[in-house]
C-alpha cells in the first residue's frame, strides 16, 4: 500500500505526533528504546478524507478610457441688407365743392358822393354760396355792414351813419397758379360781381344842387331808411385745404341816389369759407 499524503492537516498532525514522541525518548533515558516498528496506515477503511478546496479569484480590471473632444468651429456671417424703399401712393386729394358759408370782415373806403364828408370805417361780411372747386362758374349772395367814419369838416352832418349792401353775384375762378402752394393746397383768383341793393340811413353825401349845378351842396342823411339800386364788381385770391378756404377780396359797391351822384364804397375783407 502506498503511502499518500494528500492533505496539508494530515502532514502537520503526524510532525506534530513525531515531535512529542522524540521530546518523550529525550527526556526519559532509562527506558529502553523500542525496536518495533508502528505501522501506520493513512487509509484504513470507513476513514473520512476532508478535502479543502480553497479558489481564489482574482480579476484585475483596468479600463482606461480617454476621451478628446476638439471642436473647431469657424462661422463667418456677412449679412447684406438691401434697402428698399416703398413710397405709398398718395392718396387722392379730396376736393370740397358744393355749397359753402363764409365770414369775413375788414375796412370799407368811401367814394364818389360819399366821398368828402365821409371816411373809412369798418365793415362786416357774411355769404352764402354754390361752387365746386374746379368749376369756373359759381354763384355767391352776401350782405355787408358799413359804418362810415367821421370826417372833421362835416362833424355837424353825421350822426352814426350806417349802410347794408344785399349782393346776388356770380363768381368766375380764374384757372390760374391753382398748385402755388402745393398739391394739398389750392390757390385761386377769382372775379365777382352782381346786383346789389342798398340801404342806409343818417349818411351824409354830395347833393345834386339844381339851382345852382356847378357849385357842391352836402347834406345830411335822414334817419330813416333809404333804399337805391346798384351792383358791384370787384375780384379776390382764396387758398384752400380740405373742407376750408381762406379769401381776401375787394370790390366796389356801387348805388345812385335819387337826389346825388353816384355813391361808392370799397370795402377790403379777409375772411373764411366752409365747405
Amino acid at each position: 500500500m502506498n503511502l499518500s499524503i494528500r492533505s496539508k492537516p494530515v502532514v502537520g498532525a503526524a510532525a506534530l505526533l513525531a515531535l512529542g514522541a522524540s521530546l518523550a525518548m529525550a527526556q526519559d533515558t532509562t527506558r529502553a528504546r523500542s525496536e518495533r516498528r508502528i505501522p501506520i496506515t493513512k487509509e484504513a477503511g470507513g476513514e473520512v478524507v476532508r478535502v479543502d478546496t480553497v479558489t481564489v479569484y482574482r480579476t484585475d480590471t483596468l479600463q482606461l478610457t480617454t476621451t478628446t473632444t476638439r471642436v473647431d468651429t469657424v462661422r463667418t456671417t456677412n449679412t447684406v441688407h438691401d434697402t428698399v424703399t416703398l413710397t405709398p401712393p398718395v392718396p387722392p386729394i379730396r376736393l370740397p365743392g358744393g355749397l359753402y358759408f363764409g365770414l369775413g370782415g375788414g375796412v370799407s373806403a368811401p367814394n364818389g358822393a360819399l366821398f368828402t364828408p365821409n371816411s373809412a370805417g369798418p365793415s362786416a361780411q357774411v355769404q352764402l354760396g354754390w361752387q365746386g372747386v374746379k368749376q369756373l362758374l359759381g354763384l355767391r349772395a352776401d350782405a355787408n355792414w358799413t359804418r362810415p367814419g367821421q370826417d372833421s369838416r362835416f362833424a355837424n352832418l353825421q350822426a352814426d351813419p350806417s349802410i347794408l349792401n344785399f349782393s346776388a353775384d356770380a363768381k368766375l375762378a380764374l384757372p390760374f397758379f391753382n398748385h402755388l402752394f402745393g398739391a394739398t393746397h389750392r390757390f385761386a383768383l377769382y372775379g365777382i360781381g352782381g346786383y346789389t341793393h342798398t340801404m342806409f340811413k343818417n349818411l351824409p353825401m354830395r347833393v345834386d344842387n339844381p339851382a345852382a349845378p356847378s357849385t357842391v351842396t352836402f347834406a345830411p342823411g335822414t334817419n330813416s331808411w333809404t333804399q337805391a339800386n346798384g351792383w358791384n364788381a370787384g375780384g379776390g385770391a382764396s387758398l384752400g385745404w380740405g373742407r376750408t378756404e381762406i379769401f381776401l377780396e375787394s370790390r366796389v359797391l356801387a348805388f345812385d341816389p335819387s337826389n346825388a351822384p353816384q355813391s361808392r364804397q370799397v370795402p377790403f375783407v379777409l375772411g373764411m369759407n366752409w365747405y
